[in-house]
């Protein structure tokens, strides 16, 4: 039952001047029950809903919240506002709001991933706090993880906590052949407009999921130095493929400037310094391209991802990597200085 009820049934009571003693008395239950009524600690049996309507001239549905729950508006502000804490970085913030966003809209698929994501974000190895959040949320996320439908993200997090047998169990309740999925078939039964929009979708998953299938490989795989470039510059032009095949306008900028400069710092091992020098350029180069779209389409100049950190990009990118000693072959060059002071001059904290 919503939490509407609570604030409903309280307002009701108190329009008509009567004391909870008083409600209690009228309904035969203790001053106690009315009291957890109020605050939401627990509700009247089912039967005695159609009587507390009537006594207070209103219908069940009012009584309960049915248009407000079923109503979107305000789920709506709490997925912006929820994204937003989320985006700057005030991730507890956003784990408060969610948790009192699901209470109150339990069966919204979007605010439950939102309190999901913030809480996954908590246990990020990047937080400090990590191994205490996880042992404190993990129940909570593998509960959220029962009721809803994103089994990738469940098994994703159970392998990062090493629960791989748990994750392997979930893993085989997945269909095993991807040619016997709607992403497949779908191209037979569909023509005309239809059929060039269905293929526009699928690049963009195939896309998403070739690239990290790539950086998967270059990760585990004992590869030389030119073969990781190689596999990074085929994520970057894979990821291109959704604005120039699909018709997508968005690119995520952010990630493609983390990319870059990972390729830089790989050109920097292999002693490639204008190459190196080229891909910090153009890391650079989506920094601003990513800060100039946040505060143009943005007001509250938030960022698109849950953050770890109230860095901005540019301010994260300068700190966490350009600082690195592999990047000290090419430190005093012209170019590389220009781009340093350009990303320390847009260093700003995130609202």
């Amino acid at each position: 039952m919503s939490v509407y009820f609570s604030e409903k049934f309280k307002s009701l009571r108190q329009t008509k001047n009567l004391t909870q003693e008083q409600i209690a008395d009228i309904f035969n239950v203790s001053p106690q029950s009315v009291s957890r009524w109020e605050t939401g600690a627990n509700y009247p049996d089912i039967e005695l809903l159609p009587h507390l309507a009537i006594f207070f001239k209103v219908t069940v549905d009012e009584l309960l919240g049915t248009q407000e729950i079923l109503g979107e508006e305000k789920a709506k502000e709490y997925v912006k506002d929820i994204r937003n804490l989320l985006n700057s970085g005030k991730v507890y913030d956003a784990i408060e709001l969610a948790r009192k966003a699901v209470k109150e809209y339990p069966v919204n698929d979007s605010l439950q991933f939102l309190l999901f994501e913030a809480l996954c974000t908590v246990c990020s190895d990047k937080m400090p706090e990590f191994e205490e959040n996880i042992a404190k949320f993990k129940d909570e996320i593998l509960k959220i993880g029962e009721r809803v439908k994103w089994k990738f993200d469940i098994i994703r997090q159970l392998s990062k906590w090493g629960m791989k047998e748990e994750a392997k169990k979930l893993v085989y309740t997945l269909p095993d052949n991807a040619y016997e999925t709607q992403d497949m078939t779908m191209r037979f039964v569909l023509e005309g407009e239809e059929l060039i929009n269905d293929f526009r979708l699928r690049i963009v998953r195939f896309a998403i999921m070739l690239s990290d299938f790539i950086s998967g490989y270059a990760n585990a795989a004992d590869l030389d130095i030119l073969q990781k470039i190689e596999c990074r510059k085929a994520v970057l032009l894979i990821e291109s493929l959704p604005s120039k095949v699909a018709g997508s306008t968005w690119v995520d900028t952010a990630a493609r400037a983390h990319q870059n400069i990972d390729v830089a710092e790989l050109y920097c091992e292999a002693v490639d310094i204008e190459n190196a020098l080229d891909y910090v350029e153009k890391g650079t180069q989506d920094a601003m391209q990513h800060i100039e779209i946040i505060y143009k389409t943005n007001k509250d100049g938030s960022n698109y991802l849950p953050r770890t950190t109230k860095r901005n990009l540019p301010w994260v990118l300068w700190e966490d990597h350009l600082l690195k000693p592999q990047f000290d072959i090419i430190r005093n060059e012209e170019r590389f200085i220009k781009c340093l002071e350009l990303l320390k001059a847009n260093s700003r904290e995130l609202k």
